[in-house]
């Protein structure tokens, strides 16, 4: 029988993700540190090494797999050239099979369609390469190819036990499942601990260009320089999963957006909600209110500020399963409309709730918006125009400059809305080139988005405070023209809105 050998090396940190525990694993989060590379030689070996072991290899696009794993200096094609040659492996554009009975398949989902007739086939190993640019629902879909029978794992070289079946993706900090990756790896699995969930053992690995011996470290630092994005260049250069923002909203910044403290909404303000409504998908419901500029007293009895006619995006109601925010939780309608109330305070309850068409659409029934309307929630139809409203919301996100060569935002988040957080900067755009100003229309980071943009849509109403003197109050008082329930309401002070 014909015999070959191969000449597989990997740098220490590579050794250590092949060697690792964990069983799902996070490799990567900078650019140019080995993570394709380190997948190529590890399928190899675990496919020489076990016999029958069934591994796929999916990218979001087919020709980045022949590109980037099968052609090149380092692909598999030359790393496998001794065996093919001596006719112990195969290589195809669709696969590579070894003699033993392992292989390796090649998958896109570019078009989701192709993989249908996938469902239910085993695999043992999973590798998802730039993991980022396919969704989390995706994503959540491959994982549950991977299993592997009781007897097989028994028969495992006693080096691997323990080890399989197995999940790599390699990624960046750029693309629209940067939330998941940051939510579930990066801030789950601290100073590189496993941790056991879902069924596997979780780790992250951060690898980076210094732990790739042999990258040219000057033309490394000189790509990153052609970049002309500060905040891409460091985070494919540190693997800093909260460095950047997503391609439609690079002006995003958690120190400028996002309010960090507690206060209760001032009542005079005018407020309002968006709804953007969803089933198996997520619904994202918004409270948000206008800033009438003037100084106001925080939780902690601290004197803050905000600009007058900023957006405050102050409460947040994300319908999603928490441990899969990817999926709706299908809530009946009028659980909703109840839910919202529920949520809301006294002076909050009545206030507009803006939403797009869907919820009008007449289906030879009832509308959702006559059930909210039945339940209590009047549903009001928002400016839906998605070009102007992301030019919008990208207006607020820059901000104003109130004073020479400081821009100061004109729309805030509050840090309890976890999900606005996560969504914005990981929002894509529209992958038409047709749509260069339109941000994508389906995928996990679109339903707060949507909400939020018709927020930035409505037309913004500033309400003053009227101030009342204690001598005003003592004449309204005593000549009993105004009760103090109405003093009250006129001043916008208490529980009362104007």
């Amino acid at each position: 029988m014909a015999t070959a050998e191969l000449n597989l090396s990997l740098w220490p940190r590579q050794f250590q993700a092949f060697t690792t525990e964990a069983t799902e694993l996070l490799f990567g989060g900078a650019t140019e540190g080995g993570k394709s590379h380190f997948i190529r030689v590890s399928l190899i070996a675990w496919c020489l090494d076990i016999p029958n072991l069934q591994c796929v290899l999916i990218r979001k696009k087919y020709q980045d797999i022949l590109d980037n794993h099968v052609e090149g200096p380092t692909g598999f094609r030359v790393l496998l050239d001794p065996v093919v040659t001596a006719k112990l492996v195969r290589i195809t554009d669709s696969d590579i099979t070894f003699p033993n009975g392992s292989r390796i398949a090649f998958v896109h989902c570019q078009d989701e369609r192709q993989f249908n007739s996938a469902q239910g086939v085993e695999k043992h190993v999973l590798v998802i390469d730039e993991a980022t640019q396919i969704t989390e629902r995706l994503i959540r879909f491959f994982r549950t190819w991977v299993r592997m029978p009781n007897q097989m794992k028994a028969e495992l070289p006693e080096r691997w036990k323990g080890k399989f079946p197995r999940i790599i993706y390699t990624a960046n900090p750029i693309g629209v499942s940067v939330p998941f990756f940051r939510r579930c790896f990066v801030d789950l699995c601290v100073n590189e601990s496993i941790v056991s969930i879902e069924g596997f053992k979780r780790q992250y690995l951060l690898s980076r260009y210094t732990d790739n011996w042999a990258i040219d470290e000057e033309a490394h630092k000189g790509r990153l320089d052609g970049i002309g994005d500060e905040k891409i260049a460091k985070a494919l250069d540190l693997g800093d999963w909260k460095a950047i923002t997503g391609e439609m909203f690079p002006e995003w910044d958690e120190s400028r957006h996002v309010i960090q403290y507690d206060f209760a909404i001032p009542a005079h303000w005018t407020k309002f909600r968006t709804f953007d409504w969803g089933g198996a998908d997520p619904f994202a419901v918004y409270w948000m209110a206008y800033s009438d500029g003037e100084v106001f007293i925080d939780t902690k009895g601290k004197k803050r500020w905000l600009p007058r006619g900023a957006l405050i995006v102050y409460r947040e109601w994300y319908g999603c399963d928490e441990k899969k925010p990817s999926q709706g939780i299908r809530l009946r309608n009028e659980a909703i409309a109840d839910g919202i109330l529920r949520a809301s305070d006294y002076e909050d309850r009545d206030v507009p709730t803006l939403t797009d068409s869907f919820p009008f659409a007449e289906r030879g029934g009832v509308t959702i918006a006559d059930v909210f309307k039945e339940h209590g929630v009047t549903l009001t139809l928002g400016d839906t125009s998605r070009a102007q409203g992301w030019a919008l919301m990208r207006s607020r996100l820059i901000g104003y400059e109130f004073e020479p060569g400081e821009k100061i935002p004109l729309l805030f988040i509050h840090h309890s809305c976890k999900y606005a957080r996560d969504y914005i900067p990981a929002l894509p755009r529209h992958p038409a080139e047709s749509k260069p100003e339109d941000a994508a229309e389906h995928g996990e980071a679109t339903h707060a988005c949507d909400a939020i943009r018709l927020g930035c849509t409505a037309h913004t109403v500033i309400k003053d405070k009227i101030q009342i003197t204690d001598e005003q109050i003592r004449k309204a008082l005593k000549s009993n023209k105004l009760t103090m329930q109405r003093i009250l309401k006129r001043s916008g002070n208490g529980m009362y809105s104007r």
